[in-house]
């Protein structure tokens, strides 16, 4: 496949006329800012929003360089502002083509048209038709529906996307998939889940290594509906046991070591609760891992991992109330995603939209996306780095979504 140059969406770079105009006239500011080494430049330019840093990319091939380069990207990666990629679902006669809309959190008022992003909706998937398996360090995982073994990981910001090769082995019936990255090893790497006729398999692929290898665990053995369960924090994917035989409520994968092994459960859990383990959830909040379980009355509590895997860091951080007695709380109704920075909790709706809950004055708060509407949400942090740069060597479908 021919490679060609990235291209950056247009509505992302408003003002790079006049940064253009300024260097063309040969400013002074421009000169002396090239001159400073190149650390210095990338370390000033890594501490810019991100639509600055598109601006940027437009003042000239050695800026454009640096900003692409992998090193700029994961400076840039620990600085970037906590925020969510919401994806637009088809609704009403004229079934819009699904688009991404990226939302800055620690924006001042996240409802306001500063805060919103709307992304290129052009993908070059057939028809558009992909589901968000999740996201991780700017990339996005993406699974087609016309091909449920088609998986690609895409980067929206530099519009590059590659897509995995395909496992050689013939699934009986698909379960779940996820995207993650090990810090110890510093890969990236996709596992998938598949129910086979007597037992549930677990393929991974490494990103860069080209090849489907089969994992083996003993938390695999009943069927998991991971895809409300789970959640990827510490190097490891964690999701919740169906299994009464089992003492366990919480497995993980170590994405580096390729190991399952059980996780200490919250202590208020005992043997009589696992027959609810399908009202419980797992999430990330804050960079801990959280677990609450949905409840018959009028509340339910969030506990955090204060030290991960040390299981008396449990703590009860949060008691959200229902917010009217006339509303029976049914399962996945509200699924904590982010933590704001004025202290309230913001949650993804069960009817494709957002609230945010106080905990102050135990309020929800219904919130309007500038832009978007009938969506889902899933966590995201701004990144420049290129999956292309993962595979570099790999027999992988390299391409840009702008390209088209």
């Amino acid at each position: 496949m021919k490679r060609r140059g990235n291209h950056v969406n247009p509505s992302l770079i408003r003002g790079s006329r006049d940064i253009d105009a300024q260097t063309k006239g040969g400013g002074d500011d421009f000169r002396s800012i090239s001159a400073l080494p190149i650390q210095n430049l990338v370390d000033i330019l890594s501490r810019l929003p991100f639509k600055t840093i598109f601006s940027c990319m437009c003042v000239c091939k050695k800026w454009k360089d640096l900003i692409l380069a992998p090193e700029f990207a994961k400076l840039h990666q620990t600085r970037a502002p906590a925020s969510l990629i919401l994806r637009s679902h088809r609704h009403g006669r004229r079934r819009r083509p699904r688009s991404l809309c990226l939302l800055d959190l620690e924006a001042s008022d996240i409802c306001s048209p500063d805060a919103a992003v709307k992304l290129s909706p052009d993908f070059g998937f057939p028809t558009g038709n992909f589901e968000i398996v999740n996201t991780c360090n700017g990339l996005i995982c993406i699974r087609h529906f016309h091909s449920p073994n088609d998986i690609s990981i895409l980067n929206p910001l530099v519009g590059d996307y590659i897509t995995l090769p395909l496992t050689k082995k013939k699934h009986k019936s698909y379960v779940f998939s996820w995207f993650g990255h090990s810090p110890k090893t510093d890969e990236y790497k996709v596992i998938q889940f598949v129910q086979q006729p007597s037992k549930l398999e677990a393929e991974i692929h490494t990103l860069g290594k080209g090849t489907w290898t089969s994992i083996h665990g003993g938390a695999l053995s009943p069927p998991i509906d991971m895809r409300c369960h789970n959640a990827f924090v510490g190097g490891c994917l964690h999701w919740i046991v169906n299994d009464p035989s089992k003492s366990e409520f919480i497995y993980c994968l170590e994405f580096g070591r390729e190991l399952f092994q059980p996780v200490s459960a919250p202590p208020h859990l005992g043997p009589n609760d696992k027959d609810r383990t399908g009202d419980m959830m797992l999430g990330v909040l804050g960079g801990c891992l959280y677990f609450f379980d949905y409840p018959l009355g009028d509340s339910f509590d969030i506990w955090v991992m204060k030290q991960y895997g040390v299981q008396e860091s449990w703590t009860k951080e949060f008691i959200l109330k229902n917010p009217s007695t006339d509303i029976i709380w049914y399962w996945d109704l509200y699924r904590p995603i982010s933590l704001l920075s004025n202290g309230e909790i913001l949650m993804s709706h069960k009817s494709k939209a957002m609230v945010s809950y106080n905990p102050e004055d135990r309020s929800f708060r219904f919130l309007k996306i500038y832009g978007i509407q009938n969506f889902e949400a899933n966590p995201y942090i701004p990144s420049f780095l290129s999956p292309r740069e993962i595979v570099k060597g790999e027999n992988t479908g390299a391409s840009n979504i702008h390209s088209r």
